[in-house]
């Protein structure tokens, strides 16, 4: 049998019906009263544990397990990074300022405008801010925090961590401020990657070859490449084969597919046996990479696609499959071509060094048979989509090739044709089956490149 002890006073809080309009304001009151010195508590209580990992004094509580404050509140108190690093600074702050603190704790001031002053209040000039407080509008508080110095960029204590919404398992929104000439920094890279691109970028895309052309540059060096944080770890499971992506917000399962493009080529450790490298996959030798890419000018393979920049070197027959690392197995891809190869919606047989024949996902044969060592050749043969179209479709679909991400000014700028009549061929195209919009743009239904 178990008992349980509880304090008169709370039952008090619980809901009663019923009540008269006094009685709800005074319920209402006492109420409002305990949220403030709970949140007081918690604010203090987790600049305490804060201070406690910093001086390394969680072992003995038991808290080894957890990188900082952050990781455990996540997982322990289900808190936010962003709501335990503003309650954190806060708790910290409040030591040194007892007026705000009580002024807080008797409803003078919301946690909003405490928040606000304990970026900027001292101990000398604590009661200037508490008066500020009581007295400015909110809009016209937080300006003159950022005005004294209180509003903390990027690098400060206080920056704001990225804010992700995963919106489908396969797309993640993310929500950063940064500084104005961290913005151009940026810009000015995906210029550059759309610059040395043939076919145009999406903003995705652009940012996607920035990120591979960093890690590369960070893996060069012998022993780079083995380092966890210089690279991108996949977590397989040994039972089921469920593949995690771990990411700041958290691990992520992944399709197949997404697991078998990010994870070509890489090299397998097994955590069981203390991370030692496993024989099975592992990357393809130097050796055997140059000759793929000089033997196929550095261009994709596919028909239809000459792209050179962002080209990977892909195995025809896969490693797990007994699939060899030679030049006859390995032909280079555009890394759009090789996501929708893995997204089994291109299929590729034959010999790399002879003949090679590329499907689309009906099973339909792109192109002409291609020769080994030919490079990528232009097609000479209308595909699927011949016949229905006006030459306004045709050039359009010829124009985004086997590429996603097109948006109307892009095709405008490929094609020469104005805007309304890209809108106007965009809408045909859609109604038609042979163009789809998504979150990235129009792309072609097959993705494959077919041109009339």
């Amino acid at each position: 049998m178990l008992r349980l002890s509880m304090d008169p006073s709370s039952r008090s809080r619980d809901y009663q019906p019923g009540l008269c309009a006094a009685e709800l304001l005074a319920q209402l009151g006492g109420l409002l009263a305990e949220q403030r010195r709970a949140e007081r508590l918690i604010c203090r209580y987790l600049a305490d544990l804060a201070d406690s990992f910093e001086a390394r004094a969680t072992s003995a509580a038991g808290l080894a397990a957890y990188v900082d404050v952050y990781q455990l509140a996540r997982c322990r108190l289900g808190l936010g990074m962003r709501a335990t690093r503003e309650r954190v600074r806060v708790g910290r702050a409040l030591r040194a300022l007892p007026a705000i603190e009580q002024a807080w704790l008797c409803g003078k001031l919301s946690f909003s405008r405490v928040r606000e002053v304990t970026r900027i209040a001292t101990p000398d000039d604590e009661i200037l801010w508490l008066r500020r407080a009581r007295e400015l509008p909110m809009r016209m508080l937080e300006q003159g925090v950022a005005e004294a110095g209180g509003a903390e960029g990027p690098n400060g204590q206080g920056a704001e961590p990225a804010q992700v919404r995963w919106r489908s398992p396969e797309a993640v929104e993310v929500r950063l401020v940064l500084p104005a000439e961290t913005w151009a920094l940026v810009q000015r890279a995906m210029e550059g990657a759309r610059r040395g691109s043939e076919a145009s970028l999406s903003d995705a895309e652009a940012l996607e070859a920035v990120a591979r052309e960093a890690l590369a540059r960070q893996a060069q060096g012998s022993d780079a490449a083995a380092e966890p944080e210089r690279t991108v770890v996949l977590y397989e499971c040994r039972q089921c084969g469920q593949t995690e992506l771990e990411t700041g917000a958290g691990a992520v399962e992944l399709t197949p597919q997404a697991a078998a493009r990010l994870g070509c080529g890489a090299q397998v450790r097994d955590l069981a046996t203390e991370g030692r490298a496993v024989q099975r996959g592992g990357p393809l030798p130097a050796a055997v990479r140059r000759a793929v890419k000089l033997r196929d000018r550095c261009r994709c393979r596919v028909p239809g696609c000459s792209r050179r920049r962002y080209v990977d070197v892909h195995h025809i027959a896969p490693q797990a499959q007994g699939g060899a690392h030679s030049r006859a197995n390995c032909l280079t891809l555009c890394s759009t071509h090789h996501a929708l190869l893995h997204e089994d919606r291109l299929r590729i047989e034959g010999d790399a060094d002879g003949e090679l024949r590329f499907y689309d996902a009906t099973g339909a044969l792109i192109g002409d048979a291609l020769a080994g060592g030919a490079g990528p050749m232009p097609m000479t043969q209308c595909g699927s989509w011949a016949g229905e179209l006006s030459a306004e479709g045709g050039a359009v679909l010829r124009a985004m090739g086997g590429r996603g991400g097109w948006h109307v000014d892009d095709v405008c700028q490929a094609t020469g044709l104005p805007a309304s009549a890209v809108s106007a061929v965009l809408l045909e195209l859609e109604l038609g089956g042979r163009v789809r919009s998504t979150a990235y743009g129009h792309e072609p239904v097959s993705g494959l490149g077919q041109q009339c």
